[in-house]
């Protein structure tokens, strides 16, 4: 028969059992886990932006007619290797720039003359681009680009148009020293601000996202050129039985030129005798001529002409608004013609 001994404590101070015939056992289990995400907490990824800017070409301000032209930016985005983050939205900010001090109109200069413009995400005009940081445009161009889970970096970029426009109705915008005149707006330092926030499953929006310090800085120009408009009305003297006296009468003709344009009309020889000096109208039964001249002041002093022959022409400086400018017309003593209409046709042209 078997006999059992008392379990008595050993040297470590723990009982163990002995038994007769049978073998000791001892078994130790050690269970490690671990769990990280290193990849996650050390991901550098990043976002960098660049934009070509707006060129609006040549702005003629008294056309009165709204000029577009567009631009582009481009996002690039680098995922880090083995992130967990497939998505990220792309939130590129736009202040107001350094010749604007509102977004809504944003302005072109040159020294202290402005041209009104804007920028837009959108080709219908409506959607100004701005920042969420500024009061009068709160909208910025917003662009989410997507990546495929790697175990090395990778990159994806994307690109989206800059809508410009220059609004009509600005027909005052002048030239400098009577030349064409560059306007231009930098968006350099603070004036822009591209945001960015990598994520899984629930997208941010712009305005919750964390302000970034990255830049895409760009320029804005235009070109005002000297430009100018002219129109003309007629001129009659009526009828008349004798020409024992002179016989006076005027018109007007309307110059709208370019802001600090300078310019000059000048009145050709007309298409009967065809020189400034001695103009002359034809019958309109042929054969019949009546002499006459176009003068720039009401004493009949100055002729208007092109500048030969002891003629003058008309000189001023464009506004931008129509200006008007009288024609003194006389026809001098002479031998009576034959009863008829006499007319010419007198081309006027302006210089600037």
């Amino acid at each position: 028969m078997r006999q059992a001994r008392m379990i008595r404590p050993d040297r470590r101070g723990y009982g163990s059992w002995r038994g007769v015939g049978m073998k000791r056992a001892c078994a130790s289990l050690f269970l490690l886990l671990t769990l990280g995400f290193c990849a996650s907490a050390q991901a550098t990824n990043s976002c960098t932006a660049s934009s070509s800017g707006v060129a609006f070409g040549t702005i003629s301000p008294i056309a009165n007619i709204a000029t577009s032209a567009s631009g582009s930016i481009t996002v690039t985005c680098t995922w880090d290797a083995a992130t967990l983050l497939r998505y990220v939205l792309v939130c590129a900010n736009l202040g107001t720039g350094d010749s604007s001090s509102s977004a809504a109109p944003r302005s072109l200069a040159n020294g202290s003359n402005l041209l009104s413009y804007n920028l837009y995400t959108d080709s219908a005009y409506s959607a100004i681009w701005g920042s969420t940081s500024n009061t009068s445009a709160t909208t910025p161009l917003s662009l989410t680009l997507s990546s495929t889970l790697a175990l090395v970096s990778t990159s994806s970029s994307a690109t989206a148009t800059i809508y410009g426009r220059v609004p009509a109705g600005q027909t005052t915008v002048p030239t400098v020293s009577n030349s064409s005149t560059v306007y231009s707006e930098s968006f350099s330092g603070a004036y822009t601000r591209l945001d960015y926030q990598f994520y899984e499953l629930i997208a941010p929006t712009c305005g919750s996202m964390a302000a970034q310090t990255v830049r895409f800085p760009f320029v804005v120009n235009a070109t005002v050129i000297n430009n100018c408009n002219i129109t003309t009305t007629p001129l009659s003297f009526g009828s008349t039985t004798l020409l024992n006296s002179a016989v006076t009468s005027s018109t007007s003709i309307s110059v709208q030129c370019t802001n600090g344009d300078a310019y000059e009309v000048a009145l050709d020889g007309g298409t009967t005798s065809g020189t400034v000096a001695s103009r002359q109208m034809v019958g309109a039964s042929g054969g019949g001529k009546v002499s006459y001249q176009l003068y720039l002041d009401s004493a009949h002093a100055t002729p208007w002409g092109d500048g030969t022959n002891s003629t003058s022409m008309a000189a001023g400086t464009g506004s931008g608004s129509a200006q008007v400018l009288t024609v003194y017309g006389r026809v001098p003593v002479q031998s009576v013609p034959t009863p008829d209409s006499y007319s010419d046709t007198v081309k006027a042209t302006v210089y600037f």
